[in-house]
């Protein structure tokens, strides 16, 4: 019985078996890192905390596969509404006709909108009416990003605020798949970028929901060249 003990117990407490094959010298994870850090900007998002491509240019805090099927449409003249500001905000406002972002944190609120384009209409809302703020414009949008707090609410009324053009951007949300299912109960096309991202170490997903009828066309021809790739 005790050496049955005794092998449990040296199992469980031995040092793990060295990864070899994760050597930082390795020029498999080198290419990898590279592509990562020097062409996606990884490491300096990381760095300054910030979501930002490797030139320190503001980036949406999504997924990379998310942000660079972003850069292939022509979002030119369109209306953007956003629940949650961010560089997001600085983002999409020199791509687009309009953004109204909403956000609820005073302290983040009064950092972003310091020197954000004359474009942006920011909105700073109490909790309580943080989803509902858009309601009052009485108008729709063609892109729509739920990013923030209240994301059940947000994504309830943003079928209702949404052109029948429009797309909506629901970041993180292989946190809440029953929130994604209720999307397409309402016959929205779910597609899934799972994947890195700025500044985290870890993969997450950001999903875009279309309408079946969406016409959104290319900003120049699909698909471009990814960022490491065109060998």
């Amino acid at each position: 019985m005790r050496k049955i003990l005794r092998k449990i117990k040296n199992k469980l407490f031995s040092p793990p078996i060295k990864q070899d094959y994760i050597r930082v010298n390795d020029a498999r994870v080198q290419s990898i890192l590279k592509i990562l850090d020097d062409g996606y900007g990884h490491k300096i998002s990381y760095e300054l905390q910030k979501p930002v491509d490797v030139l320190g240019n503001p980036l949406p805090w999504f997924t990379y596969p998310a942000i660079e099927f972003l850069k292939q449409l022509n979002l030119i003249g369109l209306s953007v509404l956003e629940w949650g500001m961010g560089n997001s905000t600085l983002y999409f406002a020199p791509k687009v006709k309009h953004v109204l972002s909403i956000e609820h944190n005073k302290e983040w609120f009064d950092l972003i909108s310091k020197n954000l384009p004359k474009n942006v209409t920011a909105i700073l809302e109490s909790a309580a009416d943080y989803d509902k703020y858009p309601l009052k414009e009485n108008r729709k949008f063609d892109l729509i990003i739920v990013d923030g707090i209240k994301r059940k609410e947000c994504l309830n009324i943003a079928p209702k605020l949404l052109t029948e053009n429009g797309l909506i951007i629901f970041d993180n949300s292989d946190r809440n798949p029953e929130l994604c299912e209720n999307l397409r109960n309402e016959n929205f096309l779910e597609t899934d970028f799972h994947g890195f991202g700025p500044i985290n170490p870890y993969t997450w997903t950001t999903s875009i929901f279309f309408k079946r009828n969406n016409t959104f066309k290319p900003g120049t021809f699909q698909p471009l060249i990814p960022i490491g790739g065109g060998f």
